[in-house]
Order: structure tokens, then sequence, then C-alpha cells
């Protein structure tokens, strides 16, 4: 077995040598940001419903999702990117790579931490569409609305205002999607950082890179994942990226 040190040498070296990056980013990511991980033991599906995430429910019952949503949506707005987000825009800006980044997250902490190249899957948090007008809000500009829970309405309609997440009952958005898998299929390298690799079709994306190339997965708790990768880290994505930059 690699001790600590031979592991992150390793990982220098895949780093090193591959010019085009994917990285897959879960919820682990962003927990180490304090944004709660919806499904974890306390997280927002098992003290509500997960049905305020259904886009019919969502309709009908809008002052139940944002009642229920409001502290993750102020949490989410004021969070700022950890050091494994930095550590991520540090490669793509100090040494250079192509860093094409796929998350299943919500929160955009990828994108403000300077990161160029990201695919998010699922949708944003930090921005929200009216279903009547279709424009475009963004939502920091909503946080007095959001401190009381009350459901946001466009200011020039007064429609609904819908979170540009991806609630159930909707299709993925298909150009972040293919721009995931694209990323996938032209990898040299790919990371899977803090995440469980259950939820579909986010899951099944590791699949699509070439298997000739190295991979390494971050994750706290153990994935299916974990045989078939050259490095497997069971530890804080921020440690691990940032110990792995000392070597680079």
């Amino acid at each position: 077995m690699l001790s600590d040190r031979s592991k992150l040498e390793r990982f220098a070296e895949f780093l090193r040598n591959a010019e085009r990056i994917a990285v897959l980013s879960g919820a682990g990511i962003s927990t180490e940001s304090g944004i709660p991980d919806f499904r974890s033991t306390g997280g927002l599906y098992h003290t509500t419903s997960a049905e305020i995430f259904d886009i019919d429910f969502f309709q009908r019952h809008p002052e139940q999702f944002y009642t229920a949503i409001a502290p993750v949506y102020r949490a989410i707005l004021a969070a700022e990117p950890n050091a494994g987000h930095l550590a991520l825009a540090e490669l793509e800006k100090r040494h250079q790579k192509r860093v094409m980044i796929v998350t299943q997250n919500i929160d955009s902490l990828h994108n403000k931490a300077g990161s160029s190249d990201v695919a998010e899957i699922h949708g944003t948090f930090r921005t929200l569409t009216c279903l009547n007008c279709e424009k475009q809000f963004d939502a920091v500009g909503f946080q007095a609305s959001l401190a009381t829970g009350a459901v946001l309405c466009c200011p020039d309609c007064g429609g609904l205002l819908k979170p540009d997440i991806t609630f159930y009952g909707e299709e993925l958005p298909f150009a972040p999607f293919a721009a995931a898998q694209r990323a996938m299929w032209e990898a040299r390298l790919l990371l899977v950082l803090g995440t469980s690799l259950v939820v579909h079709p986010a899951a099944s994306l590791p699949r699509e890179c070439d298997s000739g190339i190295p991979y390494v997965i971050v994750n706290k708790t153990e994935t299916w994942f974990d045989d078939r990768c050259d490095l497997v880290f069971h530890d804080s994505i921020g440690k691990v990226l940032s110990d792995v930059s000392e070597f680079l």
C-alpha cells in the first residue's frame, strides 16, 4: 500500500502529465464551504419532503417551497469557495491546464472561485427565471425576500420566479450535459470529487472516459468506483488538493 506521501506524489505526476483534466464534483466539495448536503442525515430531504423539488408541486405550492428552502438558499448565496474550489481554479490559471468541471452542485462556487469551464448539469440557485415573461434575474437581489421565506415574484410582470435548478419532472439542461459528456471524452485525467456516484445520469459519466487514463477519487466514503481508480483518498477534498499542490 502506498504511503500518503507516495500517493500525493503520484497524484501530482498525473496532474503534471495531463493537459486536459475532467472533474466530476458533488456535494462533498460544497459541504466544505458550509453548504449542507440535502441527502445526508439531517439534510433537507430528511427534514422536509423531497416533493418540494417536484416541478408540478412547485408551481402549485410555491409558498411551501420557498418557506422550506429559504435558509438553505441564503446559505448558498452567502457561501464562499473553499480550498478545493480554489485549487482547481489554480490548476487552470497557474499551471495552464484545461480543467473541465462537471458539477452536480447548484451553488456556482466553481465559477465564483474563477474556474472558466464549468458545466452545471443540475442548474444553479444563483439565478431565477420568471415563468411568465421568462426574464432572468440574479438571486442576490432577492435576499431580503428570502430572509422571510416569501414567494419570489418577477419585479416586471409579477409572475412566479423559479430558481434555475433542475426540478424533478424536468429534463437536465441539454447544453451543460452535452458539455459534460464532451469533457469526459476529451479528458486525459479524471478527478471525482465529493460524490458517492448514486444519482443518475451524473453517476454514469465516468464510464464515458477513456479506460486508459488515470482515475482519481476523493470522497469521504467508499463508492462503487473506488476499485476502478488508480488513486483513492477518503479525506477532505480541500486538504488533498492543497497537499498535492505542494508537489507540483
